[in-house]
């Protein structure tokens, strides 16, 4: 009989412990969907606590949580964007789970007659998000082109991964430079429209479709 109850006394605790980390998610979503423009900094640390990371760029200042809540077992960020001390923007993004890495081919040495760069895709989403998250964290636009223009010499990029990488600057003048270094290493040029509708303005799609225009 004490063993019975032993073993429902767990089962209650597992499904009580799986309830409340729903319910945590959906706290701290719901939490999140009550951000408004206009709040002050320290409301929405008060709401939120302190963030992962913060960047600024121009007057404006980034605050970044990483994998605040959970959907479908994917990790969810959240970025808020503030003006003068007010929130402006708040914007969020999943982040996927990251996929097996395969095996490592055999590196094929290259003749000593051939000259030419080579370039080498990223093979794999976790390369890619190691690049990506090393962007990131980097606060300054000057050096994430650093980092960019070093990192186009031997890789190319897909366009969804060109596109998360400009979003990473606030200011479209600032995602063109970026565009700038990317477009004569893009893997799937046929994909290049989807560069371009991620543009806030007109003016700015033009100089985006000049630029890859150029790379053609």
């Amino acid at each position: 009989m004490r063993t019975i109850k032993t073993g429902l006394l767990a089962i209650a605790i597992c499904l009580l412990a799986s309830g409340c980390s729903t319910l945590f998610t959906a706290s701290k979503k719901d939490t999140v969907s009550h951000i408004r423009p206009g709040m002050s900094k320290e409301q929405v640390e008060g709401m939120l606590g302190s963030p992962d990371y913060t960047r600024f760029d121009g007057g404006i200042e980034q605050w970044e949580y990483g994998s605040f809540y959970y959907v479908d077992s994917h990790s969810v960020n959240v970025i808020i964007d503030f003006d003068n001390g007010r929130v402006i923007a708040l914007n969020t993004f999943n982040t996927p789970p990251v996929a097996p890495v395969p095996p490592v081919p055999p590196v094929v040495a290259v003749p000593s007659t051939v000259h030419a760069e080579q370039h080498f895709m990223l093979s794999n989403e976790k390369q890619f998000e190691k690049f990506y998250y090393c962007m990131k964290e980097e606060p300054f636009t000057s050096g994430r082109l650093n980092m960019l223009e070093k990192e186009v010499r031997h890789t190319d990029f897909t366009c969804e991964q060109c596109i998360r990488l400009m979003n990473l600057n606030t200011f479209d003048d600032d995602k063109l430079k970026m565009l700038r270094l990317l477009a004569p290493v893009l893997s799937d040029p046929e994909n290049s429209s989807e560069i371009l509708d991620s543009l806030d303005f007109l003016s700015s799609k033009d100089k985006a479709k000049k630029i890859l225009q150029e790379h053609k």
